[in-house]
């Protein structure tokens, strides 16, 4: 067969050739999504502009020069750190959530609804948790806790800041952790529920597994509370010392 059957049989074989019917669809969905993320990050930089040119201002109003040396009331200082913490934990939520999405559908493939269910659940978790970091680790007193310079007062503030971004790193890693089991410990209990419903045969090995899933499952819970009553305890002990 010469070059040019081939090149012909390949033209008539592509004539026969029909489109997917969602092919439109799924490009006029793809334009959408680009256009989506295009205005949310202009929709960030607004914002992000809005708060720098909002922070400038602000410092602009509550700092003083006097001999050389910038001065700042304690109270401004813990005003301004309170109010950035307070935009980082509005901010990050939403960002986190959304960036979790497809992550959780995968964990809880076997129940998509519980799957959004847990995740509302986690919103008001973090919100409690960073909440109650920000009240208990506001200062009212520097003259009690450090020095009274300003670097002594920025430092102090550095530490809250950053206390804050530390245990949200620390705690998404193990909520990353955490999650696999939970939906592994899940779809352990659809597969009993489905075997005594009679909707699924037995099957020895996955019983065997589902049974080491479970008893992983309650002993990492339980090493947790552990842990979360040793942190209750020292806290009651110091403040009973105090």
């Amino acid at each position: 067969m010469t070059f040019e059957q081939l090149v012909g049989d390949a033209l008539h074989a592509a004539d026969d050739y029909e489109p997917s019917p969602d092919l439109f669809a799924k490009v006029q969905r793809s334009i959408d999504e680009d256009s989506a993320h295009r205005r949310r990050v202009r929709r960030v930089i607004a914002w992000l502009s809005a708060a720098v040119a909002v922070v400038i201002v602000y410092l602009a109003l509550m700092v003083d020069v006097v001999d050389g040396s910038i001065t700042m009331s304690f109270r401004a200082l813990e005003i301004l750190v309170t109010a950035v913490m307070i935009a980082l934990v509005a901010v990050l939520g939403p960002a986190i959530r959304r960036f979790g999405e497809t992550y959780e559908r995968d964990v809880f493939s076997a129940g998509p609804e519980t799957g959004a269910r847990v995740l509302r659940l986690l919103d008001i978790a973090y919100y409690l948790v960073f909440g109650a970091y920000i009240l208990m680790s506001l200062i009212f007193d520097p003259a009690l806790e450090f020095g009274g310079t300003l670097a002594d007062w920025v430092r102090a503030e550095l530490v809250r800041l950053g206390g804050l971004l530390l245990m949200m790193g620390v705690l998404h890693v193990a909520l990353l952790l955490a999650l696999p089991v939970a939906g592994l410990v899940f779809s352990a209990n659809q597969r009993q529920m489905r075997l005594a419903e009679g909707t699924v045969s037995t099957d020895p090995l996955a019983a065997r597994v589902d049974r080491v899933i479970t008893i992983g499952a309650w002993i990492v819970a339980g090493l947790i509370v552990l842990q979360m009553l040793g942190i209750v305890l020292n806290v009651v002990l110091l403040g009973a010392g105090g």
